[in-house]
C-alpha cells in the first residue's frame, strides 16, 4: 500500500488530506505529520497505517474542539464531554487536551471569568446562582470562589441586585404591596443574590412604596424574609 496523493485541506491552509492506493483518505495535522515523514509514493506498512488513522483522529478532535472553542471559551469537563458525544475515543481526547492546555487554549479560570462577566449585565444572576452554574460546568470550587470574589466584590453584587429590583418593581406597581415584596424576595433569590443583600433593599423598597402611595406592609414578615 502506497501513499498516492497529499493535498492541502481546510481553510486555515494547517490540515492536509493522505490518500491511500486503495482510495481511503485521511486528513491530518501537517504540523503533527512531520514525524511520519508521509510523501506522495511512500510504502505504508500495517503500523504506520495505524499510526495515521490515530493521527486522523486526533486531528479531527483537535479542530472540534476548536470550533468549539471559537463560538465560547469552555471549561475542561463541558470540552471533554462535547468530545466524547462526537465519538472520540478517551485516549484521543486526553492527547488533544494536553496541546491545548499547553497552549492555553483551554483554561478553567479564563472560562470562570468569561461565564461571570458575561451574565452579571442587568441583575440577571447573583453569585449563588453563578457559582452552581460554574459547578454544573464541571469548574474546580476554589477557582469559583478565587474568580467570584475578584469578579463579583459584595458592592457591585448589591447594585446589580437593586437595578433587578427596580426593574421588578417598576413593572408591579398595581399589585398590593406585600405581594409585590413577597414576590420580590422570590425573584432575587432565584437570580442567586445574597441575603445579606437581599435585605437592605426590601427595606428600601417598603420605604419607597410607603412614602409614594401609603400602603400598609406587613413589613416584619416581609421584609425580614431573608
Amino acid at each position: 500500500m502506497q501513499i498516492t496523493r497529499i493535498r492541502p485541506a481546510g481553510r486555515g491552509g494547517h490540515l492536509r488530506a493522505v490518500t491511500l492506493g486503495d482510495g481511503r483518505r485521511f486528513l491530518v495535522d501537517a504540523e503533527r505529520a512531520i514525524p511520519f515523514a508521509l510523501a506522495e509514493g511512500l510504502d505504508i506498512d500495517a503500523a504506520l497505517e495505524e499510526r495515521l488513522a490515530t493521527l486522523a483522529e486526533e486531528t479531527r478532535a483537535h479542530e472540534a474542539a476548536l470550533a468549539l472553542l471559537r463560538y465560547r471559551p469552555r471549561s475542561r469537563v463541558e470540552l471533554r464531554n462535547r468530545l466524547r458525544r462526537r465519538g472520540c475515543a478517551p485516549a484521543v481526547i486526553e492527547t488533544v487536551f494536553a496541546d491545548l492546555v499547553t497552549s492555553g487554549a483551554v483554561d478553567d479560570r479564563r472560562f470562570a471569568r468569561f461565564w461571570i462577566e458575561s451574565r452579571l449585565g442587568g441583575g440577571r444572576n447573583g453569585p449563588h446562582r453563578l457559582r452552581a452554574e460554574l459547578r454544573l460546568k464541571g469548574v474546580d470550587p476554589a477557582i469559583i470562589e478565587e474568580t467570584l470574589h475578584a469578579s463579583l466584590p459584595t458592592e457591585q453584587e448589591a447594585e446589580l441586585a437593586a437595578i433587578a429590583a427596580d426593574r421588578y418593581l417598576a413593572r408591579r406597581q398595581a399589585l398590593p404591596a406585600e405581594v409585590v415584596l413577597r414576590r420580590l424576595v422570590g425573584l432575587l433569590r432565584r437570580r442567586g443574590f445574597s441575603s445579606s443583600v437581599i435585605a437592605p433593599i426590601l427595606r428600601e423598597s417598603a420605604r419607597r412604596m410607603r412614602a409614594q402611595n401609603g400602603d400598609r406592609l406587613g413589613a416584619g414578615e416581609v421584609v425580614d424574609t431573608p
